[in-house]
This record gives structure tokens, sequence and C-alpha cells, in this order.
């Protein structure tokens, strides 16, 4: 089966947070309010390939649920049109690399994903590498079955 048909099943029925639960800041700044505002209503295949290259940066701001809801039209769009030096692959990569950081969202992060899902993110991650993406061994032991998030 080809990726894009491997991720658009493994992430089929994944409801879309509401308006209200797109950005985790409790600061309510000014980049989370924007990015709140462009995800706000529009579904997981309402972005070109450009528009998403452009706000990478709400992968980390997104709440779990936005996370789990957007990050199909993240890989989609990197699988449809990856160029060297994309942020995308990079910016995905980040996220299942258990860091410091992320400790305090990462369990709950990694606990949205069903079997299905990680196995669709890993498969992910292994086409981009193979197109020069970078290594994501890591990422991948993370997201793996015998991964204690597992």
């Amino acid at each position: 089966m080809p990726l894009k048909q491997i991720i658009e099943q493994a992430f089929t029925g994944v409801p879309q947070p509401a308006d209200d639960n797109i950005t985790r800041c409790p600061y309510n700044c000014a980049e989370c309010r924007r990015i709140a505002e462009l995800f706000k209503g529009k579904t997981s295949g309402g972005f070109s390939v450009e528009e998403l290259r452009t706000v990478h940066v709400a992968l980390s701001l997104f709440t779990p649920e936005a996370f789990h809801y957007y990050l199909p039209a993240f890989m989609l769009a990197s699988v449809d049109s990856y160029e060297k030096g994309d942020v995308i692959p990079d910016a995905i990569r980040f996220h299942f690399e258990y860091s410091h950081e992320a400790q305090g969202h990462f369990p709950l992060r990694m606990s949205k994903l069903s079997p299905v899902q990680r196995k669709a993110i890993i498969e992910y991650l292994v086409f981009m590498e193979g197109k020069g993406a970078g290594s994501s061994e890591h990422a991948i032991g993370m997201l793996s079955e015998e991964s204690a998030y597992a």
C-alpha cells in the first residue's frame, strides 16, 4: 500500500479539535493566537504545502488533540513535495525524540497514538530518511512497540 494511503487510513476518524483547543499556551501569546486562528475550523486537508512549511512551529504549540489531528497533514505534505532541507520532516522527527524540554507533554501526546498510527509514522520517518531527511533512529525507537510509551 502506498505511504500516503497508509497515513490517511491510520488517522481516519481522529476527531478535529475544538476551536478553543488548538494551542496549549497558558500566556495567550501572539504566536499561539496566530496559529490558533490559522487552524481554527480547518480540516487537516485544508492547507497547502507552502502554508505548512511556514507554520511548522505549530507542531510545538498544538495541544495533544490538535497535534494528533493535524500531524498527518504535515506528513502528507512532505511526502508529496519533499525538498532537500525541508523543515517539515525535521519538525516531525523532533516531536518523537524525547527530550528534557518535552517531558511535560511528551507522554500525553504519545498516549493519543494507536499502534497503527505509530507504525504509519515510523514508515513515514523511514521513507523520509531514504529521501535524505536525516536519521530518525531515536524517534523510531520511541515510537516502536518496545518503547515505554507504546
